[in-house]
């Protein structure tokens, strides 16, 4: 009896080898398949996981993650959807490789695109405190149509958005980007540095953190990027423009909720005065610059 059942699994598992294809529900799997699922009624169901941070391997326990790992997730907060690890985080499928429509948009322009409401040229500078200190992001782009995209391209998508927030200084999300990934770039202009160890740091919070400015410390919301930016050397200009760049930023029911709050600071003891802040948002779809 166990010469035979030893026998009908090393058949098994010799078929297996030797056709090194399975097949579900058919009994001809593609020649370009290792699997192939049939079904005209049924679908495919990926494990559910529920991933309260996407930056974080959890909830799997295992001490490493393959890349290529697809799971749906179930958390409304970081996103539903299917998700795969991309070696460093979770990432959602369906959210690169998106077309820009620069011509449905409305792209205003300040002086030089600057904020001039609240930053004249090179007359008031914005004050990033020394580390481990932060300053909210502020400027009013107050004037007419700054703020709007047109002839807004996402389906089901009001016409005209209001994308900067002037009285909660905050960025605005619609409900259609849930998913979607954005990018946030500012571009500061500062007095040339005679070295690259200077930096500067660049933190966006969703709108419902409360965000101590003196610790950088935050309670409440989520932390979405904080990241470190090398100051550019130069001896050929007194002033220097270099672009902070937060991408990718996946949009979460909860920034949409709650919009995006940025803040700036110094990397190291010595505040930064920065001058001309100009604001870039890319939603993939559409770019606005204000």
């Amino acid at each position: 009896m166990k010469t035979k059942l030893y026998m009908f699994i090393m058949g098994v598992f010799s078929i297996i080898l030797t056709f090194s294809q399975v097949g579900i529900n058919t009994t001809e799997p593609h020649e370009s398949s290792v699997l192939h699922l049939n079904s005209s009624d049924k679908g495919f169901l990926l494990p559910y996981f529920n991933i309260t941070d996407l930056n974080l391997k959890s909830p799997v326990i295992s001490p490493t993650i393959a890349e290529g790992l697809l799971a749906y997730n179930t958390n409304t907060t970081t996103g539903k959807g299917i998700y795969y690890w991309d070696g460093t985080k979770w990432s959602g499928l369906g959210q690169v490789n998106f077309t820009n429509i620069y011509n449905s948009v409305i792209k205003p322009l300040n002086a030089v695109l600057n904020d001039m409401d609240t930053f004249p040229y090179l007359i008031n500078a914005m004050v990033a405190p020394s580390s481990p200190g932060l300053r909210r992001f502020d400027c009013d782009y107050s004037a007419l149509g700054d703020d709007i995209i047109i002839n807004n391209p996402l389906s089901g998508a009001p016409n005209n958005f209001v994308i900067w927030d002037n009285v909660n200084k905050k960025i605005n999300v619609p409900q259609q980007l849930l998913g979607y990934s954005i990018t946030v770039n500012i571009s500061l202009k500062y007095q040339q540095t005679t070295s690259n160890s200077e930096a500067s740091r660049f933190v966006a919070y969703t709108g419902n953190a409360v965000v101590n400015t003196s610790t950088g410390n935050y309670t409440g919301g989520r932390k979405i990027k904080d990241l470190m930016f090398k100051k550019t050397k130069t001896s050929s200009f007194p002033y220097v423009r270099d672009e902070l760049v937060l991408s990718p930023i996946v949009v979460t029911q909860e920034i949409i909720d709650h919009g995006i709050i940025l803040y700036i600071g110094s990397g190291d003891n010595s505040p930064l005065n920065f001058y001309e802040p100009v604001l870039t948002i890319d939603y993939g779809v559409v770019n606005i610059t204000l």
